[in-house]
């Protein structure tokens, strides 16, 4: 299924009061092994695909958080991007220079679009690592750097809102989330709260949430609920955009969707959840200042 985008690579500049939030406030779009489509070039199992379009495409429809899983393989050139590919159980063949970090750069610097494209913050988070060794680490650290440093928005700026780092720093609009101790600026790597089974119930699944949403967020961390299952007899990543619609409509402060930040989703180009991120992200930063005011 192929992603429509209706405008929505820019939406983060066009959502009014999204500005007065900070990164770890947002309401996000998430995509959930966001390197497992369905166009990877690597033959993989039905088991393995959890998205429609390749990352680009879910950057162009509105997904904000990519869920990214990386293996090391030593037997690839030094030069080349197959060093680094991302993987669901097996390689997908996406690499992340090739299929990420270049793509990312070259979203932002479409000339048609560099104006608006400027305001999108999207956070890479690198969420799982395998074959890596210390010096694999440092070698990837060397690669996102090359590629993405002018970008980048360090960890010390994770008390600053959105119009902040718009107003002072324009240019920086990359999070490094990094699920693995390291000195780089990256930021800690999203606290991904996930029950553990593959084989839930949509009515399992949504308890989950429904328990997990009591739990409250550290201030400044980033945090996600994994809104995914896989289904019988194939034991396939599930399609269940309709509920995923119906549970995080957004209409007002009270909706379920207020309860969350980053939400991660398989096959998230099939719902909604994009739109009505926008629309949450609005009613937050108004909830946040009539809170300021009441101060």
């Amino acid at each position: 299924m192929k992603a429509t985008h209706h405008g929505l690579d820019n939406w983060m500049y066009n959502t009014p009061g999204l500005d007065t939030l900070r990164i770890d406030e947002l309401i996000l779009p998430g995509t959930h092994d966001s390197g497992a489509d369905k166009a990877a070039p690597s033959p993989t199992l039905l088991q393995e695909k959890t998205q429609d379009v390749p990352i680009i495409e879910q950057i162009l429809a509105g997904f904000r958080v990519l869920d990214l899983r990386v293996v090391f393989s030593a037997h690839a050139p030094a030069d080349s991007d197959k060093r680094f590919q991302l993987f669901h159980f097996s390689s997908s063949g996406r690499t992340v220079g090739g299929d990420v970090l270049d793509p990312l750069n070259h979203f932002y610097d479409d000339p048609d679009n560099k104006a608006t494209r400027a305001k999108e913050i999207v956070i890479l988070n690198f969420h799982k690592f395998k074959h890596f060794t210390r010096a694999t680490h440092q070698e990837l650290h060397k690669l996102i750097n090359t590629k993405l440093g002018s970008r980048l928005i360090p960890r010390n700026w994770r008390r600053s809102t959105v119009g902040d780092i718009w107003t002072h720093r324009p240019e920086r609009t990359v999070v490094i989330a990094y699920n693995h101790r390291v000195r780089a600026k990256y930021w800690k790597g999203v606290e991904h709260q996930w029950s553990g089974q593959n084989l839930n119930t949509t009515a399992e699944l949504k308890k989950f949430m429904d328990e997990q949403s009591a739990r409250q967020k550290p201030d400044f961390a980033l945090r996600s609920i994994q809104c995914a299952k896989y289904v019988l007899p194939l034991h396939v990543p599930d399609d269940f955009s309709d509920k995923i619609d119906a549970w995080f409509d957004s209409r007002n402060s009270n909706s379920y969707i207020q309860r969350f930040h980053i939400i991660n989703t398989d096959w998230s180009t099939r719902s909604r959840i994009v739109f009505n991120c926008m629309h949450a992200n609005g009613v937050r930063a108004m909830a946040k200042a009539d809170r300021l005011n009441a101060e």
